[in-house]
């Protein structure tokens, strides 16, 4: 008896360590370049970071000076230009052309991608590290957005290509992923986008988009290819050879949030990695005004980015006055402006703990600009939504959790104060709003295994199969109509000019 037990615990023996083999990876050296200087961005990378570092792989990672700041067992080279270009950036209001027109929006993009390519490239660290013949990476980690002259570094170290990306998916994300013909096509910006479903509104977008890949492929990706050239002296087969090298693609999305698309394999959604880092605790001041609010409490924030300064000079006015009139007590987030507690029912502080301010059982109703991150903190906690997009992304996800029947969206620009109170009445009394806010959160909650772990699983995936081309749809297997969209409009559009010259010299001769 004893006998057969021993040999059966031993025959267990070997197949869980036959299976702890397989899905384990050898420690790798890990090489992860992100250039943005948000915040938002940072909170995702840095949970991600430390992961790879505790299942023993050497992580370094290039970013501007403090974006993210230091990691234990991490080794950072910082290229402080990055940080000088985004100060230059907002301290000549360059910022506020992004809300004017889309094709000045457009130009600054392309210049602002061509500077941060070449700031990398350039830097000091940066280059000692390109120059050591002992440095060695086996994966490679960049944001799938336009810096492809960065691909060279790929090459150089003949790594892995991986994307990890903060925000939420477009239809770049899917082009480099090898998804010619996604389901869903979201815009790079959303400025002069339609946010309606008639066929007249869906031909507007799908030319507005075609306009962000014809900017793409005929000037963003030409100058991407210069400094591909001057920095590391591949040919442009090479540079184009490049674009289709992406293996496993990880997104800060997760299809509970209000959009289902037909991702291809290797689109990984990892939405709500940021959450599993523990939350900031409410002091215990902050925690005794929420504890103690008999009719729940509303919470206002529009974000911990310095662009909180551009929003629209009367609608914080608007919004104190409106709050005032509801039983409900306020915690109040401001930044920039000097305004004491004038009454007991609010509370503002400059730094709260968002998380812990959702997540407190009080808590009735969420008025933000609808960053990623907030809306996700949102969904995750079931707290309805009172959005007001001022830029980039922000429509984008309010609109999704506003479909989802959880959030109202209003225009910050337009906004009067009996359309905010009426607003704020609806989303507090009608209870389908705190109803579909719970149904979201346990969606989102559901999964079989945590975001951190999935993206773990998944990177070390990426380690251990090398080439994913088993994972990438192939070009020939795509209708033609979804490669040559772009063709189509420009002969609609040169047609229509065409045309419209003959019909003149017809009419004139």
């Amino acid at each position: 008896m004893h006998l057969e037990f021993f040999w059966l615990a031993f025959v267990l023996c070997l197949f869980l360590q036959q299976d702890l083999y397989q899905d384990s990876v050898q420690a790798a050296n890990i090489l992860g370049i992100f250039s943005y200087h948000f915040r938002s961005h940072n909170l995702v990378l840095r949970p991600f970071a430390r992961a790879l570092v505790k299942r023993g792989h050497n992580v370094t990672l290039i970013t501007p000076v403090g974006m993210p700041s230091d990691i234990e067992g991490v080794r950072h080279i910082h290229v402080p230009k990055l940080n000088q270009r985004f100060q230059e950036m907002i301290e000549g209001d360059q910022v506020l052309d992004f809300f004017g027109s889309k094709w000045i929006a457009s130009l600054l993009t392309v210049s602002m991608l061509y500077n941060m390519s070449s700031d990398i490239l350039s830097d000091k660290g940066v280059q000692k590290m390109l120059q050591d013949r002992n440095e060695h990476f086996d994966l490679v980690m960049l944001e799938p957005s336009a810096l492809e002259a960065l691909y060279g570094v790929v090459e150089h170290y003949n790594a892995t290509l991986m994307g990890f990306s903060g925000s939420n998916i477009n239809w770049n994300t899917e082009e480099v992923a090898g998804n010619l013909a996604p389901s869903i096509n979201d815009p790079i910006s959303s400025l002069g986008y339609s946010r309606g479903n008639s066929i007249l509104n869906k031909m507007y977008n799908w030319v507005h988009i075609t306009e962000e890949k014809l900017l793409k492929h005929l000037i963003v990706r030409p100058s991407q290819l210069r400094i591909f050239k001057k920095f590391f002296g591949y040919s442009e087969q090479k540079f184009y050879k490049m674009l289709d090298k992406y293996s496993v693609i990880l997104v800060n999305n997760h299809f509970s949030m209000g959009r289902v698309r037909s991702n291809v394999p290797n689109i990984i959604e990892v939405g709500g990695l940021h959450l599993t880092e523990p939350a900031e605790p409410c002091d215990s001041k902050l925690k005794r005004f929420m504890d103690d609010a008999e009719h729940g409490v509303i919470y206002f924030s529009m974000g911990q980015e310095i662009m909180v300064q551009f929003l629209p000079e009367d609608m914080q006015k608007n919004l104190m006055k409106s709050l005032v009139q509801f039983k409900q007590r306020v915690v109040w987030t401001t930044e920039l402006y000097n305004m004491p507690n004038k009454s007991d029912n609010v509370y503002v502080i400059e730094q709260p703990p968002q998380r812990a301010v959702l997540a407190h059982p009080n808590t009735r109703l969420f008025i933000t600009n609808g960053g990623l991150l907030s809306v996700m903190e949102a969904v995750n906690s079931g707290v309805p939504i009172l959005g007001l997009p001022v830029f980039f992304d922000q429509f984008t996800n309010l609109r999704n959790v506003n479909l989802r029947g959880m959030a109202e969206v209003l225009d910050a620009n337009e906004m009067s104060l009996e359309i905010l109170t009426s607003t704020i009445r609806e989303l507090l009394e009608n209870p389908k709003y705190a109803l579909n806010a719970k149904k979201m959160s346990q969606s989102f909650r559901d999964r079989p295994m945590s975001p951190l772990d999935t993206a773990v699983w998944w990177t070390e995936y990426a380690l251990r199969n090398g080439d994913a081309s088993h994972m990438r749809l192939k070009t020939e297997d795509v209708p033609l109509y979804y490669e040559w969209d772009w063709v189509l409009l420009l002969g609609l559009r040169f047609g229509i000019v065409f045309g419209s010259v003959i019909y003149l010299v017809y009419k004139l001769f």
